[in-house]
């Protein structure tokens, strides 16, 4: 069987040669298995590092607001403290 077409006089280009055969360019070594145990694990270490990551800021965010408390309630008692102490002064002046 030759690429010359049957009809007389036309012309017709056959490039059978330049397509690629189906399957030519498949690699031989892909294992479907293979490549989803690597990209789950792949995706749960990375899930775990965020959440980790998540975890530590929470956990900054929660410190930084104990620590404001208990700036605010030190505060407020040197504050109660120290109104208290002008009142016994004033007390003891309005006494003798």
């Amino acid at each position: 069987m030759s690429n010359q077409p049957a009809v007389g006089n036309t012309k017709a280009i056959y490039a059978a040669p330049a397509y690629i055969e189906p399957g030519a360019g498949v690699s031989k070594n892909f294992g479907f298995i293979r490549h989803v145990t690597i990209a789950m694990t792949l995706g749960i270490g990375l899930g775990m590092v965020w959440k980790s990551w998540h975890w530590n800021e929470k956990r900054f965010i929660a410190q930084y607001y104990a620590d404001l408390a208990k700036k605010e309630t030190r505060e407020a008692n040197e504050r109660q403290a120290e109104l208290q102490a002008k009142f016994k002064a004033l007390e003891e002046e309005l006494l003798s």
